[in-house]
């Protein structure tokens, strides 16, 4: 017999479904549901006041900052492979630049 557990502790925020769509279908929504709904810090100003007005579009409450992300997260893991490259390829550039001069 299942462990008697805090009313809600399973169902989390997908509980409104009650016993529709699926077990598997309501945790993915509530996995996707607390990714969106943590909190994030701002890249302008250092604040954890990130919030999504729309999808893929999230704001920064304290300094009105305003840009795109992705649906469910600020920055996707695609976007931290990017950034990653770009600054890879910034310290080469300056590598180059300093061995040149």
């Amino acid at each position: 017999m299942a462990e008697t557990t805090a009313k809600g502790k399973k169902s989390r925020s997908s509980g409104r479904f009650g016993v529709r769509y699926g077990t598997k279908n309501r945790k993915l929504v509530a996995d996707i549901e607390e990714k969106m709904h943590a909190e994030y810090t701002c890249s302008k100003c250092g604040a954890k006041k990130i919030k999504r007005t729309g999808t893929g579009i999230w704001q920064c409450t304290k300094c009105m900052h305003t840009f795109a992300g992705g649906a469910y997260v600020p920055q996707t893991p695609a976007h931290t492979t990017v950034l990653r490259a770009v600054q890879a390829e910034k310290l080469l550039v300056s590598e180059a630049k300093a061995a040149g001069k």
